[in-house]
């Protein structure tokens, strides 16, 4: 086991050596790649789990204080890439049982069949998983503004006086999630600019060089799915419903109604909006942990948030995206 759920503080020290430890691991099935620089010089580092020539992207980590979201999508590939590599193992300890039953054929038979279908799915995609979009913001909620190295950043941040737990921008103090050029954009003062941040020119270049066929942003909080798009078409929303209700039935979330897609007042350019409108493809953010849980977040949520979306990746595969 490389991600220990049990650390409390998971640092971005930590998530970088576990995505190395990862590819290291199994790098038959798993590739950690840099795709980018944080506005304070830290590495934005994706995994591409799989073999295919599908794609599927997950992103996590796009507000600094949801910090359960990026060490859970981590324990996700850890969890796919074993049972992966585990695969053929499975099936030879299958065969010496059918020899020699002894009671348990039922439970190893169901066990490979699982391994099969994982075993098959990563053959038919690629999962490209960024866990950590926003590596300076996600450092400045859990350790304070001193985590940002470039002093003119330093003091820029430190102006806002917001409690750094309650950080949820980048390390320029722009919300990333407010940065991506959709039609529900709008300027936000004088300077403001949509794509004007690293991160978000990060995410759209990954978006534009492969042919994603499915895009899920994890955030927190509220255990719910946002899905619709009223900038898109009934049949685009349609389909869109469609894979929320699988999504629904194996996470427990509930399905956001199409009239709180977008906050009142709220200034638009999420990272699900410009996806959905740039390549009409499904675009959907899922919300983890409790509705009322405070910032910190706490860590013995990464546990129960782990067993809610760890079969997200296997309904998505069996949709035949």
């Amino acid at each position: 086991m490389i991600i220990d759920f049990n650390k409390p503080q998971y640092s971005y020290i930590d998530l970088i050596s576990d995505a190395n430890a990862l590819a290291q691991t199994y790098g038959n099935i798993l590739q950690n790649v840099t795709i980018g620089k944080s506005h304070d010089n830290r590495d934005i580092v994706m995994l591409k789990l799989g073999t295919g020539k599908k794609y599927i992207l997950f992103c996590a980590g796009v507000h600094g204080r949801e910090t359960i979201n990026p060490i859970v999508l981590l324990k996700i590939a850890e969890y796919y890439a074993k049972i992966y590599e585990e695969f053929n193992n499975a099936t030879e300890k299958f065969e010496n049982l059918i020899k020699k039953p002894d009671g348990d054929v039922q439970k190893q038979y169901n066990r490979m069949i699982f391994g099969k279908c994982v075993y098959e799915l990563l053959r038919t995609y690629t999962i490209l998983i960024i866990p950590l979009l926003n590596p300076d913001g996600y450092m400045i909620s859990l350790y304070g503004y001193n985590a940002i190295q470039d002093l003119d950043l330093r003091k820029r941040v430190k102006k806002m006086g917001i409690n750094h737990t309650e950080w949820k921008y980048n390390g320029r103090g722009l919300d990333i999630n407010r940065n991506f050029p959709c039609r529900s954009w709008k300027p936000k003062g004088p300077r403001d600019y949509a794509a004007s941040e690293n991160e978000t020119q990060t995410l759209i270049q990954i978006f534009h060089q492969y042919r994603i066929r499915c895009f899920l942003d994890f955030h927190s909080r509220g255990k719910s799915i946002y899905y619709y798009r009223n900038s898109m078409t009934s049949s685009y929303n349609e389909n869109q419903y469609k894979i929320a209700k699988k999504l629904k039935e194996i996470t427990g979330y509930e399905l956001v109604s199409p009239e709180n897609e977008i906050e009142y007042g709220d200034s638009g350019g999420n990272t699900v909006h410009y996806f959905s409108e740039r390549f009409n493809k499904p675009a959907i953010t899922i919300e983890t942990v409790d509705e009322d849980a405070g910032f910190p977040l706490d860590y013995k949520y990464r546990f129960s948030t782990f067993e809610e979306i760890k079969l997200v990746l296997f309904i998505l595969g069996s949709l035949s995206l």
